[in-house]
């Protein structure tokens, strides 16, 4: 890991520019790509996790990318599901930095995008930008990374997506690295985990999972940013009638991806009027809609998303909180963070599921970024500082009590 100390300076510099990188690039997603996978596997049964699943396909991205990478491919891989267990289909990308590999392998990063859409045609390895994930990918490429980063079940691959369900991401985060690892032979066992949104909250349930679903692979920590932790509280807005925008806007989805787990869900106990009725528009793909979206969660009124009686909230509050984070005891070391302008996932929903999981023992650096929204973050060197340390093999500062 000697070569990955020696770059501390420039991942400082890589990492922080995340921000500046969001804005420059913010017109990169949403670009279609022809880079599905072939599937030549009959029966998933027999099959490891992690397996890739035919031949992988050469991705072509924008130019930025593509100076930086040696190997660029698609790939499907067999992964499961957090829900029932069963073997799954999921399709990803894997990145490969150019030059010599470090003594010990490539360090690998498992990247958790944020959301893209609930569609199945929103995979980021389909489109040339990525959806927006660029931005998160560049900079660990620059700085000598593997880059694994799955799409998540049902993105890319036949749905539905489990939306926000943790635990199939997070296998699905892990899965990402054994698949680039059988892409990149030279890839090392060690791997970090980075997400943001919905990938801050799958790469969190990946560190859970990292133990024993994880077996044979040395997770050294994860880096949650603006993570979509428990969402539970978001029925207790929705009685209220205090949801903010940005949340009326995720309902529909969240109803989507709660649907995977519990067919039993009925929409029309929650959504009314044209959320109802416009619930496709939030279905799309990230940036497909955005106009429409802002549009009507804004004109929405509270009896639009109130569930229908006392039964249906508290239906809603136990299947949030089952599938989402904290769950159980961390694997590794975690750095969270959230702005202190989150109107998504509220600052104070961050701060309570960190103190749950620093409960359960976990060890935790919390970071608020001040003025800052939903979303990537600019902490300074902060989070770079923090991942040296992890492959330097210090302790892992943590502000749990």
């Amino acid at each position: 890991m000697a070569a990955i100390e020696t770059t501390t300076a420039r991942r400082h510099v890589a990492l922080t520019w995340l921000s500046v990188l969001a804005v420059l690039c913010a017109s990169c997603a949403g670009l279609p790509g022809e880079s599905d996978p072939e599937t030549a596997v009959d029966s998933l049964a027999d099959v490891a996790a992690g397996s890739l699943l035919g031949t992988p396909r050469d991705f072509a991205g924008y130019p930025a990318l593509a100076t930086l990478t040696a190997v660029s491919k698609t790939v499907l891989y067999r992964s499961t599901s957090g829900i029932d267990g069963s073997a799954t289909e999921v399709s990803g990308l894997v990145l490969v930095p150019r030059g010599d590999p470090p003594a010990g392998g490539w360090p690998v990063v498992s990247v958790g995008h944020a959301t893209t859409g609930t569609d199945s045609r929103c995979a980021p390895s389909t489109h040339i930008g990525l959806l927006g994930a660029l931005t998160t990918v560049i900079p660990f490429l620059a700085n000598g990374y593997v880059v694994a980063m799955t799409d998540y079940e049902g993105l890319g691959t036949p749905g539905p997506h489990p939306y926000l369900d943790a635990a199939t991401a997070g296998n699905n985060v892990i899965d990402a690295v054994r698949a680039a690892r059988e892409v990149e032979p030279t890839a090392s066992d060690s791997w970090i985990g980075y997400g943001v949104s919905q990938g801050g909250q799958a790469v969190w349930a990946a560190n859970e999972r990292a133990a024993d679903y994880g077996d044979g692979l040395r997770l050294v920590g994860t880096i949650s940013m603006s993570p979509a932790t428990d969402l539970s509280p978001l029925v207790d807005a929705m009685v209220a009638g205090t949801l903010t925008a940005e949340q009326v806007a995720l309902v529909p989805s969240v109803l989507t991806g709660l649907s995977v787990a519990h067919p039993d869900l009925q929409v029309t106990d929650y959504l009314r009027g044209v959320l109802y009725e416009r619930r496709d528009v939030f279905a799309a793909c990230e940036g497909e809609n955005d106009g429409l979206e802002s549009a009507i969660a804004e004109s929405v009124t509270p009896a639009d998303y109130a569930p229908v009686d006392e039964a249906a909230a508290d239906r809603l509050r136990a299947w949030l909180t089952e599938a989402g984070v904290p769950g159980a005891a961390a694997t590794a070391p975690m750095f969270v963070g959230y702005g202190e302008l989150d109107r998504l996932a509220l600052p104070e929903w961050t701060v309570a599921a960190v103190q749950r999981a620093c409960a359960l023992g976990d060890t935790i650096e919390l970071r608020e970024a001040p003025g800052q929204g939903h979303g990537i973050l600019n902490l300074g060197s902060a989070p770079a500082e923090w991942l040296d340390g992890r492959f330097a093999g210090t302790p892992a500062p943590s502000t749990c009590n």
